[in-house]
């Protein structure tokens, strides 16, 4: 549409006429702008409009100051640096040759700040203030469908998550993926599911929910993603669905800084999401039990199932009452603080004397006598396999087992 040029505004009529005017220049700048709401990306055509009704820029920052949207040529840093030294609600300044007016505004994604400049004074005495108070007006409009959009689109992909969580036949595949496609998803391109839980150690909670999800979607990947209670007494965690891409590991590998996350096999068929949910309730519980003896669980990453070692798998598929009784058992005869702190720095530098020592502060044949008290305890030579085998299992994992290349030893 044609964008009607500044000096078709005359705000400062006076006499009887001057309100009539004022409200001629508010409909004129209204209906400019009206087109964005509707546009594919309200805001940004809704800030290309108000660069071009004031004949120079337009930038809306978040509350943080980054740039969600910006056109022309102005100083965006240097009007950034100004709006947040200031507590000022509106601030008229001049950057340059630049003549700038900005205005904070509460929308329900937080405050925001709409700042826009021109070369000529004489534009924005003219339209600066109507042009600030239809901007705002709209952004809160355009902002308030882009929530309810998010809330429907929230309500149907915990939805769809759901369906896929409870399992769906075979002959319905085809048609769960077109619901999926409907997300970003590629279509029978390969899956993981995941569980998160908060580092924390606090259940998860709708806020991650959304957090997730707004992160997510600032990075392109495409998520399935609710909150859900395996049981009725279990602490609430976070279920997801993303797709199996570099992208998407290079997003849980951040994510992992502040959450513990189990992740299953790759899978292309969505009847494997029950399955696949199971293995990353299991990889969640290893890395629960990592983070447990983890000097710095955030350092542990996000645990794969595929790509954890065999120990570790065989250990997550045990009863865990019956796991304990065994390993109590079989660390008895060296169950003393000297003997089993010697044992397991020991075995966490590989068998080395002379690192288990420097890592001890003790003499090396101070290692060797406590190395001699444990085999004299369970009746076997420490480089007897089965003996070593049944050590590393029963001190598992403050061995500090590694997965996807993040070490999680907890040594003395």
């Amino acid at each position: 549409m044609d964008i009607p040029s500044p000096g078709s505004f005359k705000l400062h009529s006076e006499g009887p006429t001057a309100e009539t005017v004022r409200l001629r220049a508010t409909l004129e700048i209204a209906n400019a702008l009206l087109d964005a709401v509707s546009s594919q990306d309200p805001v940004h055509a809704l800030t290309s409009r108000i660069g071009m009704i004031c004949r120079g820029a337009a930038t809306i920052y978040d509350y943080e100051g980054k740039i969600v949207e910006s056109v022309g040529g102005a100083p965006t840093q240097l009007i950034w640096n100004e709006v947040e030294g200031s507590n000022q609600p509106e601030l008229v300044l001049e950057i340059g040759r630049w003549h700038v007016m900005t205005r904070r505004v509460a929308l329900r994604a937080g405050i925001h700040v709409i700042a826009i400049a021109s070369r000529s004074l004489d534009t924005l005495s003219e339209i600066g203030g109507v042009l600030l108070d239809t901007s705002e007006r709209f952004l809160g409009a355009v902002h308030g469908i882009q929530y309810g959009v998010t809330l429907r689109d929230r309500r149907d992909n915990e939805q769809l998550i759901a369906s896929l969580h409870d399992g769906i036949i075979p002959s319905r595949e085809h048609r769960f993926w077109i619901r999926v496609a409907q997300f970003h998803f590629t279509a029978y391109s390969p899956l993981r599911a995941a569980e998160l839980r908060p580092l924390s150690g606090s259940a998860g909670a709708n806020n991650d929910v959304t957090r997730l999800a707004s992160r997510a979607r600032s990075n392109d990947i495409p998520l399935l993603i609710m909150l859900r209670r395996a049981e009725l007494e279990s602490p609430a965690v976070i279920s997801a669905i993303l797709p199996a891409t570099k992208q998407a590991t290079r997003w849980l590998d951040l994510t992992a800084s502040e959450y513990l996350i189990g992740v299953s096999a790759p899978f292309s068929a969505l009847v494997q999401v029950p399955e696949s949910v199971r293995e990353a309730e299991t990889a969640l519980g290893i890395a629960e039990t990592w983070a447990a003896v983890a000097q710095r669980p955030e350092l542990i990453g996000p645990v794969r199932i595929d790509e954890i070692d065999l120990s570790t798998w065989l250990l997550s598929h045990v009863n865990p009452v019956q796991l304990q009784a065994r390993i109590t058992a079989t660390l008895a005869p060296v169950n003393t603080e000297p003997l089993r702190e010697t044992l397991i720095t020991y075995l966490a530098n590989n068998q080395n004397v002379a690192r288990t020592a420097e890592a001890l502060y003790i003499h090396q044949n101070t290692v060797r006598y406590r190395l001699g008290r444990i085999e004299e305890a369970i009746g076997l030579p420490l480089d007897f396999a089965p003996a070593l085998a049944n050590l590393v299992l029963a001190l598992y994992p403050e061995l500090g087992p590694s997965t996807s290349g993040s070490n999680v030893i907890s040594t003395p």
